[in-house]
């Protein structure tokens, strides 16, 4: 097997957990798995994006190479943009609906795409995914610190190489206690709201 999964957002989303969770679970798998993180000033709400490789073969580098990347969980809307290029022909997309202005946006000197340009952007490329409010979901469940584990439940329902309950268990055992509850529901929420999507009851 070989699988190359790209998360885009920005700083404070979790990126790194949701790839920790990932990688642990495809290595009690007995995969090999190289993960690295490219980080522009994270702290600030600046691009972090997470590599994860996976392979039942050695792998010589950690960053995926363009156009070859099988799955982008895009944690924010321009970002995922931005590395959308990463993605193979036959690859697939799943984005949250949530958008974060970029300090220039915020000093008025850049403008955020608008709702119809990402839309049709997205509709050009072909590519096939799907667009959830993984951050409003987290919200609801008590904390918008929550989208990152609700895009990992929704990537567990997409792709058939991930077993939920397996993810599910790795997820608990690396939840601290006070937050072990909310993380696990908002996991369960992550899968059902890519079940609507695919307009599965």
């Amino acid at each position: 097997m070989n699988l190359n999964i790209l998360i885009a957002g920005v700083g404070g989303q979790g990126n790194l957990f949701a790839s920790s969770i990932l990688a642990e679970y495809f290595i009690n798998q007995g995969h090999e798995v190289l993960a690295v993180e490219t980080i522009g000033a994270a702290q600030r709400g600046g691009s972090v994006v997470s590599h994860l490789r996976i392979s039942d073969d050695e792998i010589y580098s950690p960053l995926i190479p363009a156009g070859k990347v099988d799955i982008i969980l895009g944690f924010e809307t321009l970002e995922m943009l931005r590395n959308f290029q990463m993605l193979a022909a036959d690859g697939r997309y799943l984005l949250n609906d949530y958008q974060e202005p970029t300090v220039l946006c915020n000093m008025e000197m850049d403008t955020y795409p608008t709702d119809e340009s990402i839309a049709a952007a997205l509709k050009k490329s072909g590519k096939k995914g799907y667009l959830i409010k993984a951050t409003e979901c987290a919200r609801e469940i008590g904390d918008s610190l929550l989208t990152n584990v609700v895009m990992v439940g929704a990537l567990c329902q997409l792709s058939p190489l991930l077993n939920r309950q397996e993810v599910k268990q790795v997820l608990a055992g690396k939840s601290p206690v006070k937050v072990r509850e909310p993380n696990l529901k908002a996991f369960d929420a992550g899968g059902a709201l890519v079940k609507s999507a695919m307009g599965q009851p």
